[in-house]
């Protein structure tokens, strides 16, 4: 399912947690090896939490879908990652927000799955996981708003993406057999 599909069905359940946001976090977990997603699904908010919308219904059955598509894509060691950002026709504000809140979501994530696994980070991958942490932070604090419509931040943006991009795959390799042995 494509970035623009899932935040139609998002707004139509009136979540307000972006999408590439969501899928930061669905990485990071899966790169410690977590399958625990239940925390991600969306509750009505109303009082006996029985009535379920059906766009929330949606909206879950969408997440939980992109979910295994990413725990397969992992598994097959096919290195064809992409973080879930909207595509190229997007004004690059909007594009480099979303790029800013999937490395936020994936930072975040990665705090409370070292937390959870009790992991020492520092001994994790010879140094490139913490480095990529590190790396992936300072994308999260990337200001949008600072953005010109120029060709040298559109080539600038579009390597913060591969780097993103390569980094994960290095990252859940370096965890995939570490987090399985703890």
């Amino acid at each position: 399912m494509d970035y623009k599909s899932l935040d139609k069905i998002r707004i139509s359940a009136s979540i307000t947690n972006n999408i590439s946001k969501y899928h930061g976090i669905i990485c990071s977990r899966l790169c410690f090896g977590i399958k625990e997603f239940n925390d991600l699904m969306s509750k009505d908010s109303n009082a006996n939490h029985q009535i379920v919308s059906i766009q929330l219904k949606e909206f879950n059955a969408a997440l939980f879908e992109i979910i295994e598509e990413q725990e397969n894509q992992f598994k097959s060691n096919v290195l064809d990652f992409q973080p879930l950002l909207p595509d190229e026709s997007e004004p690059i504000e909007v594009r480099a927000l979303a790029l800013a809140l999937w490395s936020e979501g994936f930072i975040d994530s990665c705090g409370m799955c070292i937390a959870e696994l009790d992991l020492d980070i520092e001994g994790i991958g010879k140094g490139e996981v913490s480095e990529i942490i590190e790396d992936i932070s300072q994308i999260s604090t990337l200001d949008p708003n600072s953005i010109l419509e120029e060709e040298e931040e559109e080539i600038a943006l579009m390597e913060l993406v591969e780097y993103v991009r390569v980094s994960v795959q290095l990252f859940f390799e370096n965890l995939r057999g570490q987090t399985n042995e703890s």
